[in-house]
């Protein structure tokens, strides 16, 4: 009789053991399931997706050939925009900029090789009749501080390193 208990006792222990692999075991294939349901909602949503994109591209290239038709006929409602004149860029440039004879000035340097001096400063220095390293060698601390807006200091910089050229 001792071996029938413990032989009960054993199958006790087994059961227990065989529901907790069972319970894995539907817990496995439920969360298969469940992500191979999230797998098949993202790519059906990703296929309409695509599809209106398609759908969209499709409008938009028949709308270009129809743009294109139109313009190649002269008629139809852009007909009008491909004679339009536009204004010359040229009439709003700052004097510095024009060069009115097509030839450059030998006299005139680049300033802006000077450290500290970029196209702002190289402007400001054209308007004031400054165009050359000579001339802006020439001109005090003060004075070019005045024109560029900046401290003497960066001014005396600035003239310190047009001494090199």
């Amino acid at each position: 009789m001792a071996n029938w208990t413990v032989t009960l006792k054993d199958k006790r222990l087994c059961m227990k053991e065989k529901h907790s692999f069972n319970f894995i075991i539907g817990l496995l294939i439920g969360g298969l399931l469940a992500l191979l349901f999230w797998y098949w909602q993202k790519s059906t949503s990703a296929e309409d997706g695509a599809l209106t994109l398609l759908d969209r591209l499709a409008a938009t290239e028949k709308r270009v050939r129809q743009l294109k038709l139109e313009m190649a006929s002269e008629t139809g409602e852009h007909a009008e925009l491909r004679n339009i004149v536009l204004p010359s860029t040229m009439a709003n440039l700052p004097p510095f900029l024009s060069n009115a004879d097509g030839v450059a000035d030998k006299s005139v340097d680049d300033l802006t090789e000077v450290k500290g001096i970029g196209a702002v400063f190289n402007g400001r220095l054209q308007q004031t009749g400054i165009d050359s390293f000579a001339k802006l060698k020439a001109t005090s601390p003060a004075n070019l501080a005045d024109i560029l807006h900046i401290r003497v200091g960066r001014a005396e910089n600035i003239l310190a390193e047009a001494a090199n050229h």
